[in-house]
């Protein structure tokens, strides 16, 4: 068996990379930069391009029998350049049909919980729940759009399973992600504030390790959630001090004062030509995500589990800090 592997240098790719490894599976990969520190010194065929070109496509997914498609773009700042629907949707719909053309028995397809909608925040989130509709985030539709063009390439001589994974974090995270950012930007003093609300996070290496045992487990056309916990922001920055031994000190702001923010935010980011600290789609994750998403579907049929966050904590900080991002 081989495996095709897209979205190698981000923080899922290289959790994926070292289970792979582990597992001595042949796999080719897709990356950007051949120098991507996620790839050092593995044993991967390396290919080079992204999921618009047709070429490189058909280059990876030679003499390969399973499809792993992780690459995507996340955004919480809307669409405004079309990079999230032409990466998340025409991206994907390139990557299923050379897929097809290739001959792939299995396509793993990462998703996300995003592609779900939240609310009723008080009632069990699981596979059953209604999709996000077209009043959702530029990026909540494209992942939706993206599992769905999967799906549909089901049964065509193809077997497609779909994964949709809650915040992901953990060790391994070399670009680093979103909330690697953040537990870096904590730790070093750089955030005064956080809000008073937070995620359901789970570990890179358990999604990583969901993600393999799809490769012979599952049934086609199913879709899996991947789910750990709900903590809140203050319990994951609890939960940083104790890993570090360092107090860390920050004010945990309520809706009515983060939503107020926004125009100051939006203006300093225009004004600093960056990415703006927080924004609305941000604050709509933090106070409105579902808190009761179940993966009991997965752990029966993915074998998948979910590792305590206070392991996980541990090893993403010791993991910055053997790389000196904490420096």
């Amino acid at each position: 068996m081989k495996i095709a592997l897209t979205g190698a240098s981000g923080h899922l790719g290289s959790a994926l990379l070292q289970e792979i490894n582990k597992r001595n599976i042949p796999v080719n990969i897709l990356v950007r930069d051949e120098n991507a520190p996620s790839i050092k010194n593995l044993p991967v065929q390396i290919v080079k391009g992204d999921l618009l070109n047709a070429v490189a496509l058909k280059k990876l997914m030679q003499d390969c029998d399973v499809l792993v498609h992780s690459a995507a773009v996340i955004s919480v700042n809307g669409d405004p350049k079309g990079l999230v629907h032409r990466t998340n949707v025409e991206g994907t719909k390139l990557v299923i049909e050379t897929a097809l053309q290739a001959g792939i028995k299995r396509c793993i397809h990462i998703s996300s919980i995003h592609a779900y909608q939240q609310l009723p925040a008080s009632e069990i989130l699981d596979e059953q729940r209604a999709p996000v509709n077209e009043t959702a985030f530029a990026y909540d539709r494209s992942k939706l759009a993206g599992q769905q063009i999967a799906l549909e390439a089901n049964g065509r001589d193809m077997e497609v399973i779909v994964l949709n994974p809650t915040s992901i974090i953990g060790p391994y995270d070399f670009k680093p992600s979103l909330m690697g950012q953040v537990i870096i930007d904590l730790y070093k003093g750089r955030l005064p504030f956080i809000f008073n609300g937070g995620f359901d996070f789970c570990d890179c290496r358990d999604v990583a390790n969901a993600i393999l045992n799809a490769v012979t487990m599952g049934r086609p056309g199913e879709k899996y959630l991947l789910s750990g916990k709900w903590y809140s922001l203050k319990q994951l920055v609890q939960l940083l001090s104790s890993a570090s031994s360092k107090k860390i000190n920050v004010v945990a702001l309520p809706p009515i004062a983060a939503k107020a923010g926004l125009p100051f935010i939006k203006l300093l980011a225009a004004i600093q030509r960056k990415e703006p600290l927080y924004t609305n789609e941000a604050l709509e994750a933090i106070f409105n995500g579902n808190r009761l998403i179940s993966s009991a579907k997965a752990k029966k049929e993915l074998n998948y589990t979910a590792r305590p966050f206070e392991e996980t904590m541990q090893d993403t900080f010791h993991w910055f800090k053997n790389k000196s991002y904490l420096v």
